[in-house]
């Protein structure tokens, strides 16, 4: 692998690399109009924001995120991408409780192509013969079973924007299949390369 390569993986890793304008956004808008839209706690200085079983800490005047409880961890660029994101432009509409694939949202079948393809094969390969363990993995970070396929759970991506697993497991006739859902108001709280990122963190939590 180049340098230059590597160079550009280790530039997009953590969220102490999220370019400033991100955080201009959010010190453009009222923090309590902000917290209330996503569903977070504004304490006067920092923004707590449930994501995905963890609490976030974001400050704003620092350009600092922390998880809460483990101020050692070093927070990913995709977290902070959504959590900036839902804090600088999240309507605060509450979810439908309809479902739909990420590629059904407006612009979605163009974007979630190539590149931006949702990583739903982690979830096959580690639970297509486990299936129960996708509902355990789901509730030990407050998710929840749900109905459909061999096994389906829904988690909390943002307080106000559920997302979805479906696994259908392996058997002797077809590979393990899994599939992703969102709320389909999501657009509402996060942009597609949001939507984008949140996935993979689901994914890395459930299947890491």
């Amino acid at each position: 692998m180049s340098r230059s390569v590597d160079q550009k993986d280790e530039l997009f890793r953590w969220s102490d690399q999220l370019p400033t304008p991100l955080w201009d956004d959010i010190r453009a808008r009222p923090a309590h109009e902000a917290a209330n839209a996503v569903g977070a706690v504004w304490d006067g200085l920092v923004f707590k924001v449930p994501m995905l079983g963890f609490t976030y800490i974001v400050d704003p005047l620092q350009q600092r995120i922390l998880r809460e409880g483990a101020e050692a961890h070093r927070v990913s660029y995709q977290s902070g991408v959504v959590l900036l994101g839902s804090l600088a432009k999240s309507m605060g509409v509450p979810p439908s409780g309809r479902m739909v694939t990420p590629q059904a949202l407006t612009g979605g079948s163009l974007f979630f192509t190539g590149a931006h393809s949702l990583a739903v094969q982690p979830l096959a390969k580690r639970f297509g013969h486990d299936p129960q363990g996708l509902i355990t993995k789901a509730q030990a970070l407050g998710g929840q079973q749900t109905s459909g396929a061999d096994a389906a759970v829904t988690l909390c991506g943002l307080p106000l924007l559920p997302l979805y697993v479906l696994l259908w497991a392996a058997d002797d006739e077809f590979a393990a299949r899994a599939v992703i859902g969102i709320d389909d108001r999501a657009l509402f709280h996060l942009d597609l390369a949001g939507i984008f990122a949140l996935t993979n963190i689901m994914v890395n939590r459930l299947a890491g």
